[in-house]
């Protein structure tokens, strides 16, 4: 049974995503232990880190780094100099919230839109808590709301609220959108972010890849990639769906589920070897299991003691 925080339904609830606040503490992403888990190569290593920006230029001294050398300033000056730099005291930290028609969907107990707005939400609370800098990207099929980072509440709550009100679109080409949003990414992102990317993905392509590949060697990509169960594994049988306006009906026998099964399978193993090649680990998130153990789980920390919280409804 899921935290009573997260939301249920069909709509994003600007007083739900404040509300996951109390549950920040669990999502210690600072101490991650395992950035890059089984579908990123089975490599750990930990996030880079905050940033860090140019401080001055000074003479070489013994034991410094070569890698450092500013070789412009050697050259004019006859004299070894090398670029001094100090650590940003808030990391940025750049959490894009795929709201398409696609994400519009779900059988168990939210759409896929709603989990994805709530794990922003979740990210954004963590990453305030430890006085990172957030930023939000929140996009549909027709337009995008960009919000850089920057510290403070006041900053957040505007993610949140934009998270709640971005209108629900019409399906379009997703493979022409998800290409515009990866190079609004790296239009955008800066070196030392770390940038969490939540979408069921329809539409990531070897182009996206090449887009994200310049980003993924100065910033922390994590994808958080959203699914429902019928999704993964249509069953047999006749069943009733609809897309608000108008209803009909699917069948499918034992054949044809196992086909498309196999389909599911193929098309999440692609998208595992398109985000090895950016070393950009994937987490995965059905909508009908508790977000917060999926996310802990994907992010290496141990999901102990979680449970006992979750019957009192969760930290106060």
């Amino acid at each position: 049974m899921p935290y009573k925080e997260f939301s249920e339904g069909t709509a994003i609830d600007s007083s739900r995503l404040a509300g996951l606040r109390v549950l920040a503490n669990l999502m210690p992403l600072h101490r991650q232990k395992k950035i890059l888990n089984d579908q990123a190569g089975g490599h750990t290593s930990r996030l880079r880190g905050r940033g860090i920006d140019f401080s001055e230029v000074r003479e070489y001294q013994p034991g410094d780094d070569i890698r450092s050398m500013d070789w412009r300033v050697t050259a004019r000056t006859g004299d070894a100099h090398i670029k001094v730099f100090r650590e940003e005291r808030e990391r940025p930290v750049l959490i894009a919230c795929d709201l398409r028609a696609s994400m519009n969907f779900g059988t168990r107990r939210a759409l896929k839109q709603v989990v994805a707005a709530d794990i922003a939400a979740l990210l954004a609370w963590s990453a305030m808590n430890h006085g990172d800098r957030v930023g939000g990207l929140v996009f549909n099929d027709d337009s995008e709301f960009d919000l850089r980072p920057h510290t403070g509440r006041k900053n957040l709550m505007a993610f949140l609220h934009q998270l709640a009100s971005v209108p629900r679109s019409g399906h379009k080409d997703s493979q022409a959108r998800m290409l515009e949003v990866c190079r609004h990414i790296a239009r955008v992102s800066r070196p030392g972010s770390a940038i969490y990317i939540i979408s069921d993905w329809a539409g990531f392509d070897e182009e996206c890849e090449r887009t994200l590949h310049e980003v993924s060697r100065h910033c922390d990509l994590i994808a958080i990639h959203i699914s429902d169960p019928f999704e993964r594994q249509m069953p047999e049988g006749e069943f009733a769906i609809t897309d608000g306006n108008e209803r009909c009906k699917l069948r499918h026998n034992k054949a044809e589920s196992e086909k498309y099964k196999l389909e599911w399978q193929q098309k999440l193993d692609s998208l595992q070897a398109r985000l090895l090649h950016l070393r950009m680990p994937l987490i995965c998130v059905s909508n009908d299991s508790d977000p917060l153990d999926q996310l802990r789980r994907g992010f290496g920390f141990s999901t102990a003691g979680t449970g006992a919280a979750n019957k009192q409804g969760g930290p106060q």
